[in-house]
């Protein structure tokens, strides 16, 4: 009957901490950039705009800072887009003022948006975001590796991100989702880029629900000794 009680216990645990480890990845998409930033009232953001340059400077192999971030090509390009652009621009999927001209090719060609300070929230507006290949964000922790791929489900509007409990994302990588045969790619503008900074949130300890599991255990343990011991004294 003890071991019963102890595999039940035991097997609750284990829920909670399945449960605590799905709500550490929960991702919330939002397409309004009100109800965004309502999601992150309270922490330190910043936007940026573009507007502090004067000429189109390119990313395509050396890394351009843009104060809060830098962009950097990765892969094979021809003198294609990914640059920061002025006016007078060569493709209209901008909103008439400075932007990031970007170019994704499936397999080929990415853009990495690798952040100064990680942030637990990113947006930006798009601009025929999903007229080729479709795009795809890959959300890369500040330790290292993908937490998660998110694909683009706007073709122009802002488009953003909430993670919640906090997760810090060091860097956001563009690129292609499908892959269109012959010359194709995803070529799309990026402007108003905006994050919301993790430092000063509270974040989760890894070893928490490993915690809670040793704590569960712990007590289950004590509470069939406490039983045992009642019923041995209640026999006296």
């Amino acid at each position: 009957m003890k071991r019963i009680h102890l595999a039940s216990a035991t097997a609750a645990i284990l829920a909670l901490l399945s449960l605590d480890t799905q709500q550490a990845k929960a991702i919330t998409i939002f397409t309004s950039r009100i109800d965004w930033n309502t999601s992150v009232s309270g922490s330190d953001t910043f936007v940026e705009d573009f507007e502090s340059f004067t000429s189109d400077t390119e990313f395509r192999t050396t890394p351009v800072n843009v104060g809060e971030f830098t962009l950097l090509q990765v892969g094979d390009n021809p003198a294609f887009r990914n640059l920061i652009e002025v006016s007078p621009f060569q493709f209209n999927d901008n909103n008439g003022t400075n932007h990031a001209s970007v170019y994704t090719n499936f397999g080929a060609t990415k853009v990495d948006l690798t952040l100064n300070t990680p942030v637990f929230g990113w947006g930006a507006d798009f601009f025929n975001a999903n007229g080729g290949e479709g795009l795809n964000l890959d959300l890369v922790l500040d330790i290292g590796g993908v937490l998660d791929t998110i694909p683009v489900t706007v073709n122009d509007g802002f488009f953003g991100f909430v993670i919640n409990p906090v997760e810090d994302i060091r860097k956001v990588t563009f690129r292609s989702r499908t892959n269109n045969l012959g010359p194709g790619g995803e070529g799309f503008g990026l402007d108003n880029v905006t994050g919301a900074i993790s430092e000063g949130r509270t974040i989760p300890e890894p070893a928490s629900g490993l915690g809670l599991l040793a704590f569960g255990a712990l007590g289950v343990g004590s509470l069939l000794k406490r039983k045992q011991q009642y019923k041995v004294r209640a026999k006296v």
